[in-house]
């Protein structure tokens, strides 16, 4: 059996080692060449935060296609969140002549083949690249109101939408 001396000196001992192991790692993390790690999260909670991110991601799309907006009313494009740095389940684009916010877009249903010729708002001045998609795509999503919805997608929404969510996976059309 150990003595009270002797566990004392454990205890201390260990709480050294602890306290040296935390302030290296916190101290290499701080002064080196170590990058944060973005972690991409489902969106929980539709708030004020989630809403407004989606007006300025609406606008950035607006901006970026001006004549196509007013023109058609729609944005033949999309924006999904991590393409603006926020590690959030979540686009915004212009399906069927509507704005669109997607939150938590899941595919449950692909059919068909379409050929996508797609740029990418990430890769300015890349041409465009010919990608097979879904000639069909349904998802369920939340939207801005947290009701649980369904979307279909037909040809070229499709493959926007499955572009769309391929940013949110961290992929990119160039991967192809």
């Amino acid at each position: 059996m150990l003595k009270k001396k002797e566990l004392l000196i454990i205890g201390v001992c260990g709480t050294i080692i602890t306290c040296g192991v935390y302030f290296i790692l916190h101290f290499s993390q701080k002064n080196s060449r170590v990058l944060p790690i973005l972690v991409h999260h489902q969106v929980n909670n539709v708030d004020y935060s989630v809403i407004s991110l989606s007006k300025s991601m609406i606008a950035t799309l607006q901006s970026l296609a001006v004549t196509d907006f007013f023109f058609h009313g729609s944005l033949p494009r999309g924006l999904a969140a991590t393409q603006v740095g926020v590690p959030k389940r979540l686009f915004v684009c212009g399906i069927n002549g509507k704005i669109k916010v997607l939150i938590n877009p899941k595919i449950i249903e692909r059919m068909g083949t379409y050929i996508s010729h797609e740029g990418c708002l990430s890769l300015p001045g890349q041409k465009e690249k010919s990608l097979k998609r879904s000639a069909y795509v349904k998802l369920k999503y939340k939207d801005l109101k947290n009701r649980e919805r369904t979307l279909v997608a037909r040809n070229r929404y499709a493959a926007l939408v499955e572009h769309e969510i391929d940013h949110l996976n961290g992929i990119m059309n160039i991967d192809y």
